[in-house]
């Protein structure tokens, strides 16, 4: 019997189950977001821990993102 993971912020006791969740990214000034990211989630606290494949998947596809994938206009409002 393997030792469960904990979540490292609340020391919750993770699941082996994984959600699907969206992640919002930003590089070189540019917003990405990837939809329906497999990760486990802290039932406490919500934290989300992502496999290495998939953020090495993420990695690749923010260096040059798919030409059809589809764009987003995002209004940017400061707060004074």
């Amino acid at each position: 019997m393997t030792m469960p993971d904990f979540c490292e912020y609340c020391h919750t006791p993770l699941g082996t189950t994984e959600k699907r969740v969206t992640v919002y990214r930003r590089r070189h000034g540019q917003h990405i977001i990837f939809e329906h990211v497999p990760a486990r989630v802290c039932s406490r606290c919500g934290e989300r821990y992502f496999a290495a494949a998939v953020v090495r998947e993420m990695e690749r596809l923010m260096q040059a993102p798919p030409l059809t994938a589809p764009r987003l206009s995002v209004p940017v409002l400061e707060f004074a």
